[in-house]
């Protein structure tokens, strides 16, 4: 499954009635026969550290869109047809900028569909002496096994990134992206702060440099969640 996700920086808040304003264009229904097989809209509520202390980067958003697609192949075609409105219908005089994210997405734990969830997105860099295949593999086996037994969780999914934005140096900004499902903010202060979460940072920190976190509010969620 492939993940195309938009980090957006808006110029002011995304108030309530611009997410009203928004909705209809975020709720067009998915055509089954096309390439976008779901979205999902996700208002960032909190940019705090939360559940964890960790280093964290520099980039800053407002809200994160969500497209899934079958394969590169289909998410090819879904930019070239236009099907990706990158900003899902918040007005364009709010949106600042949008950066473009591919991802190879791996669900560990399939999330829950009611919405009934607080949801956490992370953004991770990997430290510089690690290479991008050591990356994957560390994240990919031993540590999703390591989250995936954190107490209270609810859902979890992985999102490798294949191509995004760039710093001044050709360096990835973004590595990797983290979708985490729990009941309420309690749950994941007791997770992270288990012996198995403890464990799990600890393993973090042999490949991962920075875990920026935001707390977020998925709005129209289309197909997959």
């Amino acid at each position: 499954m492939i993940s195309i996700m938009t980090l957006m920086k808006t110029n002011s808040e995304l108030t309530d009635d611009i997410m009203t304003e928004a909705a209809p264009d975020m709720a067009q229904p998915i055509d089954p026969n096309g390439p976008v097989l779901g979205r999902v809209f996700n208002r960032v509520s909190d940019r705090t550290q939360k559940g964890i202390t960790y280093a964290r980067s520099d980039i800053e958003f407002d809200a994160i869109g969500q497209f899934f697609c079958r394969d590169i192949s289909s998410g090819m075609t879904a930019a070239g047809e236009g099907v990706l409105d990158m900003t899902m219908g918040v007005p364009g005089d709010v949106v600042d900028a949008v950066d473009l994210i591919l991802c190879l997405q791996n669900t560990v734990v399939e999330p829950p569909k009611d919405g009934s969830c607080l949801k956490r997105m992370s953004i991770l860099r990997k430290r510089p002496d690690v290479s991008a295949e050591f990356f994957q593999e560390q994240w990919f086996e031993l540590h999703a096994i390591l989250v995936k037994r954190l107490p209270g969780l609810k859902g979890y999914r992985q999102n490798l990134v294949l191509d995004g934005p760039r710093n001044a140096k050709g360096e990835m900004m973004v590595d990797g992206m983290v979708e985490l499902w729990f009941e309420d903010g309690a749950a994941i202060d007791a997770a992270f702060g288990s012996d198995i979460g403890n464990t799990t940072m600890m393993h973090a920190k042999e490949f991962i440099a920075e875990i920026s976190t935001f707390l977020v509010e998925p709005h129209c969620a289309s197909g997959l969640s």
